[in-house]
């Protein structure tokens, strides 16, 4: 009889080779996404933990989720930790990047997504792994036989393309198929990789762990090494860089019309020596170029901190030594 191993790697490799194009390497792979303020949480942790634990424990500083989403999902379901067999699911569409507040349905905002990927056969090894064909808050078929895999219709969950008005309930329902893990799942020997979506929000993920933690995730980071992982729609900071002393900012800029001028904006400047500051204030703002601040003289050629901050979210954080 096949044993459990063997099953899984021969279900990943007829998988991976029925999943053409840029989708081929997701069938290795399993995804969570959450806002950088929860993933520094995780890396302190270990572990991500199901939302009821989360809680209690204090380490859930960003609710992703959609209230009545929520409201619809059992309390035995919130016990589990929740995994995607794919990146851009609907939830992700929903609630990922900076938006105006008005823009923002239900609550549910991830301004600076960070994707925990993990290994497909590494967390179906594990004990006690549940895995649905739907969004658990529509009471899909749940599964906790590896075997079962092949129940599931991969080219509906990882459908990512325009579809007919008549199918959007069977694909969208599909596209939020989960992995729950009881409790928590450690990150240890379970997670492959690491995404942002730029070299700032890397910067700035780096700069608020410990030097121990660095360590550990500094060489698993990966700025989107593949097309797919994030919606990319909205606004956020491509790269910050102090040049001749100047600040350079880079943005990525929304693709809706929905962003302009709707944002305030802040930029503190500290010197790290002495601790200080100088800040710059913007309401009602949204960028036409890239910027370029002049840093004033006594900041000049001096280790300072530079922290963005865009409704009221630390938006990005990092130092920079005098040259």
């Amino acid at each position: 009889m096949i044993d459990k191993l063997e099953f899984l790697k021969n279900f990943q490799t007829q998988l991976s080779s029925n999943t053409p194009g840029a989708q081929n390497w997701w069938a290795k792979y399993l995804f969570h996404f959450t806002d950088i303020t929860n993933a520094l949480l995780i890396l302190e942790s270990g572990s991500i933990y199901s939302r009821e634990k989360a809680i209690e424990l204090g380490l859930m500083k960003n609710d992703n989720a959609n209230d009545s989403v929520i409201a619809q999902t059992s309390t035995l379901h919130k016990q589990y930790a929740r995994l995607y067999f794919g990146p851009s699911t609907p939830t992700q569409y929903s609630n990922e990047g900076i938006r105006p507040k008005d823009c923002v349905g239900e609550n549910a905002h991830c301004p600076i997504p960070v994707m925990f990927v993990f290994d497909f056969i590494k967390i179906f090894m594990l004990d006690n792994i549940n895995f649905t064909d739907g969004n658990l808050a529509t009471s899909p078929n749940i599964y906790d036989d590896v075997k079962n895999l092949e129940k599931l219709n991969f080219n509906l969950i990882y459908h990512r393309t325009w579809f007919e008005p008549e199918n959007r309930q069977a694909i969208v329902n599909a596209r939020h198929s989960e992995i729950l893990v009881k409790d928590n799942l450690p990150l240890e020997h379970n997670l492959s990789v690491l995404v942002v979506r730029s070299e700032a929000e890397k910067e700035t993920l780096l700069y608020q762990i410990s030097e121990t933690l660095k360590q550990v995730y500094q060489k698993k980071i990966f700025i989107q090494p593949q097309t797919g992982i994030f919606i990319n729609e909205w606004f956020y900071i491509n790269n910050v860089a102090i040049i001749n002393n100047n600040i350079h900012i880079k943005w990525h800029y929304c693709s809706r019309t929905s962003c302009s001028t709707k944002f305030k904006l802040q930029i503190i400047v500290k010197k790290i020596d002495d601790n200080t500051t100088k800040s710059l204030t913007k309401i009602d703002w949204y960028p036409t170029k890239d910027m370029n601040i002049a840093l004033p003289e006594n900041f000049q050629n001096q280790n300072i901190e530079v922290l963005i901050i865009i409704d009221e979210r630390n938006t990005y954080m990092n130092s920079f030594d005098s040259v």
